[in-house]
């Protein structure tokens, strides 16, 4: 009900309030024979629920990130200690996959309806603003809650001398510092020296971040090591269960998770089964055509869940440029981004809530694009941005075309670059929870990759 609730209007009245191990007798058979039957047969006959097709709501973001999500004992820890401390500041470290907009929403909520008079602030990225603020709509708590970017959250404090007694993070990772090259929206509240964190710090008393040392992705993120330096004196806290891949009997979502940091080397730890790459969740294909019909078959297989085919930044954004010099153009018009072979593709037509955007499906997202949203099937597309040079894979310069995503000539460091274009790879590979397929464009990568996850 929550995950419709921007058409049905309803307001809830109760709530499980984040009970954890909501656990009871016949509880798959109560769901399935009993709940889905109630859904379709009399709910929907009554009018009371708009879509009778419940599979397609679960998909849903506002299903997803609902604060009435059951909590795993570890997330419900973490809830409560924040709750027993509102004025400390936390660093929640949590990667790809492990629930951190669970916590975000659940723990904005909680705090809502048990303190009515405290000021909570809310950012998230500008993609996903608008669902978490429908979801807080859902419930009734709009007035309360309202989600904002760090730049939207710190230049509204400033114009009203406004403080919070406690701001919540999520995508942590995302929180900017100066930037001269960043786009001029994006640092309008930042002069130079400054950085999120520590503005932030001045506008209120507590402050969580709910972060992933992998996922920052341009040199207008805040690095990990100055993260670690702003947040020293901290409560620091780990949230390591991977919810969004899941495994089997012998390996487990983290094993994925800890073998592509490993096989991209962003990380010397081995410990993980290399069994999760050899079975029917993971592969790797020989051309990008492959990994296109890798998504459309899975989209027509199972349409009802969310599958795309997501790459590097390695092709420049053509279809946009022209579409700003040619205002009246149709989008049928524009020219495609991506072109191998019979393959004809365009970027990602927009940032915000691409995912659910019908053309989204025969576009290709790029990491501004898909970071934060989950897919069942993805189709990952390993770019040219990246090469292998004396068993180190290297950046490509000239082959990466994010221009907010190059260091500053001055004092330019190749390294640098790599791990951001690391990373974002990382956060590509880390989408799909039921299935994910892999291209590598350069096959000095694939080959390096390979050997370090055991194919």
């Amino acid at each position: 009900m929550i995950a419709e609730s921007d058409l049905t209007k309803f307001i809830f009245a109760n709530g499980n309030n984040g009970q954890t191990e909501l656990v009871y007798k016949n509880k798959e058979e109560i769901l399935t024979v009993v709940f889905y039957k109630l859904w379709k047969n009399e709910l929907y006959g009554l009018g009371l629920v708009h879509n009778p097709k419940i599979e397609e709501l679960r998909e849903r973001l506002l299903f997803k990130y609902s604060p009435f999500k059951q909590l795993s004992s570890k997330q419900k820890i973490i809830i409560d200690e924040i709750e027993k401390n509102k004025t400390d500041k936390f660093l929640i470290e949590a990667p790809a996959g492990s629930g951190k907009s669970v916590i975000f929403t659940n723990l904005a909520f909680s705090l809502a309806e048990s303190n009515s008079n405290l000021s909570i602030g809310l950012i998230t990225t500008g993609n996903l603003t608008k669902q978490f603020n429908l979801i807080f709509k859902s419930i009734g708590l709009s007035k309360k809650l309202k989600a904002q970017t760090g730049s939207q959250i710190i230049m509204d404090a400033r114009k009203n001398n406004k403080r919070f007694d406690i701001i919540i993070v999520d995508e942590a990772h995302k929180l900017k510092k100066y930037y001269p090259k960043g786009q001029p929206n994006a640092r309008r509240h930042l002069r130079e020296g400054d950085e999120e964190i520590s503005l932030l710090e001045k506008i209120t008393d507590g402050l969580v971040l709910l972060y992933d040392p992998y996922q920052g992705i341009k040199p207008q993120n805040i690095s990990p090591s100055e993260i670690r330096k702003l947040t020293k004196n901290y409560v620091n806290m780990q949230l390591m269960q991977q919810f969004r891949i899941g495994g089997n009997s012998s390996f487990t979502g983290e094993d994925f998770l800890n073998g592509i940091l490993y096989g991209l080397q962003l990380s010397d730890d081995r410990n993980f089964n290399s069994d999760v790459f050899k079975g029917e969740y993971f592969r790797i294909v020989d051309t990008l055509k492959e990994v296109v019909d890798y998504v459309d078959d899975y989209s027509h297989a199972y349409p009802k869940t969310t599958n795309r085919v997501i790459a590097g930044y390695c092709r420049e954004w053509v279809s946009n440029r022209k579409k700003k010099i040619n205002k009246g153009k149709k989008y049928e018009e524009l020219p495609y981004d991506w072109h191998v072979g019979n393959v004809l593709k365009r970027w990602n037509s927009t940032d915000v809530d691409w995912v659910k955007k019908p053309n989204s499906e025969n576009e290709i997202g790029s990491i501004h694009a898909i970071q934060g949203y989950d897919l069942n099937y993805s189709g990952v597309i390993i770019g040219n941005d990246l090469t292998v040079k004396n068993q180190k894979i290297v950046a490509v310069l000239e082959n990466y075309k994010d221009i907010g995503g190059i260091p500053l000539k001055d004092g330019f460091n190749l390294s640098e670059l790599t791990e951001y274009i690391l990373n974002i790879y990382y956060v590509l590979l880390s989408r799909g929870i039921d299935g994910c397929a892999v291209y590598f464009e350069d096959k000095s990568v694939e080959k390096l990759f390979k050997e370090r996850v055991g194919l």
